[in-house]
């Protein structure tokens, strides 16, 4: 399973309908998530969904309780005055090969998609415009539709978390940021027919368990 074909399901994973939790928090902000609530993707319904476009029977997800990778146990949020870092802690990052994190920055005037993999051996972090919000006037001193060069991504396998960050100037400088957070991991085994078998797993940052339906989200963070 490639990374492409990961961010492909993760998309469907995060559909624009969020929870939408409303107080607004300092620059620096920790959010617990369960322990034990990462769900194994049902790996034929969510192809079948994807690929064919019809309706499968069978639930997209199952529990997964013994998946650790992507186990998501905190997020901390911290918009500083020149870099918005994030930082994930899994219960244990054991297997990280095609394994990514994809958040979504939503802040006053515009959305972001921020997509950090593990593929190959390389850690790849992309940030993308995905649109603008309301009627405002989008302040920033660089065309939003520039790549973004300095993103920074990191996995620490000893302390179980990865760890990434954008420069404000990249998101427009903004006066808050609410995060959304899906993690998901898949691993192919090949057998001896020449076959092999998929699994997938995920779980949602802010809210239990994954949902087709709706995604957990920070808090509005300001930006200090």
């Amino acid at each position: 399973m490639t990374s492409r074909a990961g961010a492909r399901i993760a998309a469907l994973l995060l559909p624009a309908a969020l929870l939408l939790p409303t107080a607004a928090f300092a620059q620096t902000a920790s959010y617990d998530d369960g322990a034990g609530d990462a769900e194994a993707l049902n790996v034929g319904a969510t192809l079948g969904e994807l690929i064919g476009g019809a309706p499968t029977e069978g639930p997209f997800f199952l529990d997964a309780p013994a998946e650790t990778s992507t186990d998501i146990v905190r997020t901390t949020i911290d918009h500083a005055t020149k870099r918005l870092t994030l930082t994930v802690q899994f219960r244990e990052l054991v297997d990280v090969e095609e394994h990514s994190v994809e958040f979504r920055l939503f802040t006053p005037r515009v959305r972001y998609l921020l997509n950090v993999g593990m593929s190959g051996g390389r850690t790849e972090a992309d940030l993308v415009l995905m649109g603008f919000r309301g009627n405002g006037t989008y302040h920033a001193n660089r065309d939003p539709l520039q790549p973004c060069r300095s993103v920074r991504a990191r996995y620490d396998l000893a302390a179980s978390t990865l760890t990434t960050s954008v420069p404000t100037a990249c998101i427009g400088a903004q006066k808050w940021v609410q995060v959304a957070a899906l993690a998901t991991r898949f691993k192919v085994t090949p057998l001896e027919d020449g076959s092999a078998n998929l699994a997938g797993y995920a779980d949602d940052a802010f809210r239990g368990g994954v949902s087709l339906k709706s995604k957990g989200r920070s808090p509005k963070i300001r930006r200090g």
